[in-house]
């Protein structure tokens, strides 16, 4: 082990014992009247290897990236009505400086548990629900917001809500400016992702959701050929011990908008992962997916990641992890993307 990367991951464990320990409120749990302050931090101390061609590339370098600083506050002005605001911050060994986004800025009117409305920044439905049932997503971000064909929040209208006897019957709605929180501009159109899903137990979910839209690169002059659409699949399920689950998706003319020729991809991954104590968890993930259908048929991204998950405290994750991330085109290696190291989830 070299000795910068024996720093690295000594500031790593630093940083989780000094703040570990720090609670925060919950925004339903805000009282009346009140402003809370949270977040959550994601970071690893970790060595990652690129290879172009088979050769090692300069990326290649033991470091410490803050994948993701969010810091949280909330207002709650009454029963129904509550303002939510997170700040995003992201800082990776190869870049400078730091990047600062608005990731959720809406105010929110909670009618009932099937009527929740959001103006302003807010989770998309797709990404948010994969998330929160793959349960790991400080290790990497799931498949279609990790190879680009999503977003995880957006600029918008948000409607969500949940109905039956026991709220198993869920939907969700957001008609956003299809530009993402990170670069947020409109276009002349509105873009539409709606999810539904069914929870037949309490551990167990079947999901479906769609995307159609511009990706607001219709202002303006712009000339635009296509519309984005993208349709998604999942089946999971979760317990106290396991977690199994896998989802599809199939997106056309994403990153065609503003081009005559039409393109398709497709993909899809599965996790599994199984608490062997109230401490100690393994989990594994594949991805695969077909990203130029029509236009490079031959262009593959697989990915995998492997590892051996701590849960110090409730707020305190850390997990050893190896990841692996291969591009192939007319079955050779373009580039693979090798990571091995400690992530780590701290919330406060």
């Amino acid at each position: 082990m070299s000795a910068s990367y024996g720093t690295s991951i000594a500031c790593l464990l630093v940083l989780m014992s000094t703040m570990g320990t720090v609670t925060s409120a919950l925004a339903a749990d805000t009282p009346i009247g009140e402003t809370t302050f949270g977040g959550k931090i994601f970071v690893n101390a970790s060595h990652l290897g690129q290879y172009k061609n088979g050769e090692r590339t300069d990326v290649s370098r033991n470091g410490v990236d803050l994948t993701r600083f969010y810091i949280d506050i909330d207002h709650r002005f009454s029963q129904v009505w509550s303002a939510h605001l997170t700040t995003d911050i992201n800082w990776l060994r190869d870049q400078s400086p730091s990047d600062l986004w608005v990731k959720r800025a809406y105010l929110q009117g909670a009618f009932d548990k099937a009527l929740t409305l959001r103006l302003g920044a807010a989770d998309m439905p797709w990404a948010s629900l994969v998330n929160r049932w793959s349960g790991y997503r400080y290790v990497d971000k799931e498949l279609v917001t990790r190879l680009k064909y999503g977003d995880a929040a957006d600029w918008g209208v948000h409607v969500l809500g949940a109905v039956g006897a026991h709220g198993q019957f869920q939907y969700a709605t957001s008609v956003v400016s299809g530009s993402s929180y990170k670069k947020p501009r409109t276009g002349d159109s509105p873009n539409v992702e709606m999810l539904v899903a069914w929870q037949p137990t309490a551990e167990a979910v079947l999901a479906l959701a769609g995307y159609d839209g511009k990706r607001a690169l219709d202002g303006g002059d712009h000339l635009t050929w296509h519309s984005a659409r993208r349709w998604d699949a999942l089946a999971a399920w979760a317990s106290k011990r396991w977690r199994l689950g896998a989802q599809y998706f199939r997106a056309s003319n994403w990153n065609e908008v503003r081009s005559p020729k039409g393109n398709r991809a497709s993909g899809w991954s599965m996790w599994s992962s199984v608490q062997l104590t109230p401490r100690w968890a393994v989990f594994v993930r594949h991805d695969q997916a077909d990203t130029s259908e029509l236009l490079d048929p031959t262009r593959h991204d697989r990915y995998e990641n492997l590892g051996v998950e701590w849960n110090i405290a409730r707020k305190l994750r850390i997990a050893a992890v190896y990841k692996r991330e291969r591009l192939k085109h007319l079955g050779m290696g373009l580039a693979t993307f090798n990571g091995l190291g400690l992530w780590a989830q701290i919330g406060f």
